[in-house]
């Protein structure tokens, strides 16, 4: 087994969407920095039934890395998966959870699991408190898109941006209230292609993505949100960045959706979303989570609530700029302990 070589459990780059990508990315970038070869990787949503096809992979891995990312809340699918996953791993390998949201789920399944895994970063101080309360001493570092990004400048800014939600009832009307709006595009964090796929695996997705928009377009056919939004995709991270850069406010309905916002220092307003994600990140910025977060409900009061956040950005880019500076220190601090992991 060669050293300083590590697998990458729950690669979220096969989403393709920019959050993912990035998180990926500065993933492997701060692993590289300290010496370390990434063998290969198992996509987001993969089984434990799929760790066979990375055999040599895994053998050649003295470490397992686990981007626990959004997966691990409220026993979900994704969730259970990745305990199957890790369960069985724990049989061959050290391994690492970094990167992970946790919330609600089963303790007596995953509190002995826990225990022999051996380092546990939560990528937010509410999930710290839920696995502390298991027993479980873990560490925060948050989440990797602050690792490393390009800052573009704000410029004239104009205009206002609505994002694409993992709650396709949201995406669903907020797609709807964009249209009524005379300054506020829509725009959805998926790249529009399918840049990674896992073989043959994803070639109902490939066709999803040509097929669906010009269906609805062309034929008048009602496809699902996702797909919906795609015509609203940027294919490349940096100019999707760019394009938040330069409005007024942004609509961050996504969780990376309000990482990006405030890298970039663009005022936002967020939307409650599937966990507690974007509230537990508001919070560890020091921000009010009743002024900065509104429910999913409230799509009609949205544009004097963008309005509101353009007009008082100002307020709390202290405790932004503070936050970014510091997530760095905590990301690099989580790459070293992990890196020296025995």
């Amino acid at each position: 087994m060669t050293a300083r070589t590590y697998f990458l459990v729950n690669d979220t780059r096969y989403d393709n969407h920019h959050g993912g990508l990035t998180v990926v990315r500065n993933l492997h970038a701060g692993m590289a920095a300290r010496g370390w070869r990434c063998t290969g990787s198992i996509p987001v949503s993969s089984c434990v039934r799929h760790l066979a096809r990375r055999r040599e992979a895994l053998r050649a891995a003295r470490l397992v890395v686990v981007n626990g990312e959004g997966s691990l809340h409220h026993d979900s699918r994704n969730s259970r998966r990745l305990f199957s996953i890790c369960r069985a791993l724990t049989k061959t390998h050290r391994l690492v959870l970094i990167n992970a949201l946790w919330q609600d789920n089963d303790a007596v399944r995953w509190t002995p699991l826990l225990q022999r895994i051996s380092a546990v970063y939560a990528r937010d101080r509410r999930s710290q408190t839920q696995l502390k309360d298991l027993g479980i001493e873990a560490g925060v570092a948050p989440d990797l898109t602050f690792y490393d990004y390009p800052v573009f400048p704000a410029g004239s800014r104009s205009g206002y941006l609505c994002t694409d939600s993992v709650v396709s009832s949201w995406t669903e009307a907020a797609l709807q209230w964009c249209r009524e709006q005379e300054d506020v595009d829509f725009i959805t964090l998926f790249t529009g292609t399918v840049r990674y796929a896992r073989g043959a695996r994803d070639w109902h997705k490939r066709i999803k993505c040509r097929l669906y928009p010009w269906l609805e377009e062309h034929a008048g056919v009602t496809v699902p949100p996702r797909y919906r939004a795609l015509p609203y995709a940027l294919q490349d991270t940096g100019r999707f960045l760019q394009r938040l850069a330069a409005c007024r406010a942004v609509c961050a309905a996504r969780y990376h959706a309000l990482c990006f916002a405030l890298q970039q220092k663009v005022p936002f307003v967020a939307v409650a979303s599937n966990s507690h994600k974007s509230e537990a990140l508001l919070e560890d910025v020091g921000l009010p989570v009743h002024q900065a977060l509104i429910p999913r409900a409230d799509l009609p009061r949205l544009r004097g609530r963008l309005e509101q956040a353009a007009a008082g950005h100002l307020t709390f880019q202290d405790r932004i700029e503070a936050f970014n500076r510091s997530a760095r220190e905590q990301i690099d601090r989580m790459f070293d302990h992990i890196a020296g992991v025995r």
